[in-house]
């Protein structure tokens, strides 16, 4: 079987009825039944209604238990992981998926943390907005750099050579967006997206930092790269540290794709019910194959599509 390095995607990747397609695998039943019997209610009857995943509480941990059962899944029909990332959200799943913390206590922490994103600032003050095209880290610095002044305009994400996305105000946004433009690029805003991994995420981040206090950390069967820092470690002292870090560090996926061509994979699959991080992957790492598993039959090569925004494109909340 493939040696995989395995990628989880984030609130973006929330579809309705997403994980009734892992239901019929025994291990991926075992992680449904316990998510259901923590949150108090039957978590795949609560995923099927659209209208519910645009809540950020619902979306996000449909992302975090459908990976985590996906992963799992793929494990016992004998996949051999050699190394696991989550975009946004997403990692507290490949955090579960590797073993490095338990299910439950990852499960009323994500929802906790969904719930604290009230206290950032609503989209129609701030958000995120994915700068488009080649060259876009060095565009996306010009732009911060011009807007300059104590203002909260962040790069976010460095998801790629060709996308990379900003945070801060509305105001802040549009300034970038006219500095993108003369560059020759285009500025995609994320529509309901809360301003993460910024300075926008500090009050959330202080009243989260009780909780990620209390985890049970253990050492990871296989090496997770954190979005913080996109080093491969199964050291959880490192990993807690870079969860501490997450809201208000920008992710760095491109730094996570390099990691994971250079992991001994054969191949990346992404868990997830349509392909997102995939073309991420392919523009960081154009050789290696990618996967796509959005049920427990073997993972199956998936065609070049155009990448996709910030990987997920979100339904609400954050990645």
């Amino acid at each position: 079987m493939t040696r995989a390095a395995v990628v989880l995607a984030g609130e973006g990747g929330a579809r309705a009825g997403t994980l009734d397609a892992w239901l019929g695998d025994e291990p991926a039943r075992q992680v449904a039944e316990e998510a259901s019997a923590l949150v108090g209610r039957d978590v795949a009857e609560w995923w099927r209604d659209p209208l519910n995943l645009s809540d950020p509480v619902a979306a996000h941990v449909e992302v975090v238990v459908t990976g985590v059962a996906g992963y799992r899944s793929l494990v016992a029909r004998g996949l051999q992981p050699v190394a696991v990332a989550g975009h946004g959200v997403g990692e507290y799943a490949a955090l579960v998926a590797s073993g490095a913390l338990p299910l439950d206590q990852v499960v009323e922490l994500v929802h906790w943390r969904a719930e604290l994103l009230s206290l950032s600032p609503r989209p129609s003050c701030a958000g995120m907005a994915a700068v488009i095209g080649p060259g876009a880290g060095e565009v996306a610095r010009a732009a911060v750099a011009e807007v300059g002044g104590w203002g909260t305009l962040t790069i976010a994400e460095f998801d790629g050579p060709a996308q990379v996305v900003l945070a801060g105000t509305c105001e802040e946004l549009a300034r970038a967006r006219q500095t993108v433009l003369a560059a020759g690029l285009d500025l995609v805003r994320l529509p309901g997206r809360a301003a993460c991994h910024g300075p926008l995420m500090e009050p959330v981040a202080r009243h989260l930092g009780p909780a990620l206090a209390d985890l049970d950390w253990s050492a990871p069967e296989v090496p997770v790269v954190p979005n913080a820092d996109g080093r491969p470690t199964r050291d959880p002292h490192q990993l807690a540290r870079c969860l501490r870090a997450h809201l208000t560090s920008p992710v760095q996926w491109e730094a996570t794709c390099r990691a994971l061509a250079t992991s001994g994979a054969t191949a990346v699959v992404e868990v997830a019910a349509v392909p997102l991080l995939g073309p991420l992957v392919r523009q960081v790492a154009p050789d290696i194959p990618v996967q796509h598993a959005a049920g427990p039959q073997l993972p199956i090569p998936t065609a070049r599509p155009e990448p996709a925004i910030a990987g997920p494109t979100p339904t609400g909340g954050q990645s």
